[in-house]
């Protein structure tokens, strides 16, 4: 039985939180003599959310709270499931009863896994993604100050999703104008991510236009330049092509970088091509 649930939860879940919720289940002592009424709800409540039916997702998630309650408040099975549900909310602009839940499973792994495992370190990051939607960025700076050791030590420096969390922080700092501390994350987050999958992937391109923000800001405008370049490339390979309204962006933030070293045509050609884009789109 409990190889056959994972079986399930493989097909329904990306393999790094595949992995955090197996170690999880296997921990339950006796799991294969649970209720399955609470597994058959969270396998659903997963694949609800995978093609992105969050509000299914929620109903679902919060049947299967119901049912893992029955193992008291601070079981595991309440952690993993108030998480979930925390992910769903979140995607549903509920940021409110997202920050709940999700705040109710960082406290339940605080208590009962610890503050070195990658259940906790799991649920601290999809709290800080919340924290983020929500504007609340200091707050969010404590949780991923306090996942990203766990992640260096479990997935390596190396890993994408360590790169997803520095970014976090990197955008976090950055929103808040504190520059100095958001250009080492970034910059290993942009790293990461081009050791990866190469500099022509949409993930590559949104730490580079952050990177490249953050050394405009500093005054290191050659460092700027040269980031500034992917995301214009990237963006032209988009659907939308050469019309993509973010291209525009990128085009004047670039310009206003080529101003600062003097290369004034340059940069009258990316605006001139920003302007066309936002007369064809109607977008400002």
């Amino acid at each position: 039985m409990r190889t056959l649930f994972l079986v399930i939860l493989l097909s329904a879940v990306s393999i790094p939180r595949f992995f955090l919720l197996a170690s999880v289940l296997l921990a339950l002592p006796l799991f294969g003599s649970v209720d399955d009424t609470w597994k058959d709800l969270y396998s659903q409540a997963q694949r609800a959310s995978a093609i992105k039916d969050y509000a299914k997702s929620e109903e679902i998630y919060k049947k299967a709270l119901h049912e893992a309650e029955r193992f008291g408040d601070n079981d595991v099975r309440v952690a993993s499931t108030s998480e979930g549900l925390g992910v769903a909310l979140r995607y549903e602009k509920k940021f409110t009863e997202a920050e709940a839940a999700a705040q109710r499973a960082v406290t339940i792994y605080f208590a009962t896994t610890g503050t070195d495992s990658l259940e906790y370190a799991d649920a601290q990051f999809d709290f800080a993604d919340i924290l983020i939607a929500e504007g609340k960025l200091d707050q969010a700076l404590q949780s991923l100050g306090r996942l990203l050791p766990v992640f260096d030590r479990n997935f390596g420096p190396s890993d994408v999703k360590t790169a997803a969390a520095l970014c976090m922080q990197g955008d976090a700092f950055r929103t808040l104008k504190r520059y100095a501390s958001a250009e080492i994350p970034l910059k290993r987050c942009a790293d990461i991510r081009e050791e990866d999958a190469g500099v022509v992937t949409p993930e590559f391109g949104e730490a580079a236009n952050s990177l490249a923000i953050v050394y405009q800001h500093l005054g290191k405008y050659s460092l700027a330049d040269s980031y500034f370049k992917y995301p214009e490339i990237i963006l032209e390979r988009s659907p939308e092509g050469i019309l993509n309204p973010q291209l525009a962006d990128a085009l004047e933030a670039h310009a206003a970088v080529l101003r600062q070293l003097g290369r004034e045509e340059e940069a009258k050609k990316k605006e001139k091509l920003a302007s066309a884009i936002r007369a064809h789109t109607g977008r400002k």
